[in-house]
């Protein structure tokens, strides 16, 4: 099972791509133009909420 800590990370990465990447007019345009590794890869290296989200991840090893 999860710690605490964990769900918290787990709840916090909800919250984030919720509010933020559902909607994303970025990623969307760049994975119609580019495709979808591209903005997979805008969103993780460029993007500061993907960032976040990463470091949130990191947190879940």
């Amino acid at each position: 099972m999860f710690s605490p800590a964990e769900k918290k990370a787990l709840n916090q990465i909800d919250e984030l791509m919720h509010t933020y990447c559902s909607d994303c007019i970025l990623k969307t345009y760049i994975r119609k133009n580019q495709g979808k590794t591209d903005a997979h890869h805008f969103c993780i290296n460029k993007c500061s909420v993907g960032q976040e989200i990463k470091q949130l991840g990191n947190e879940l090893q």
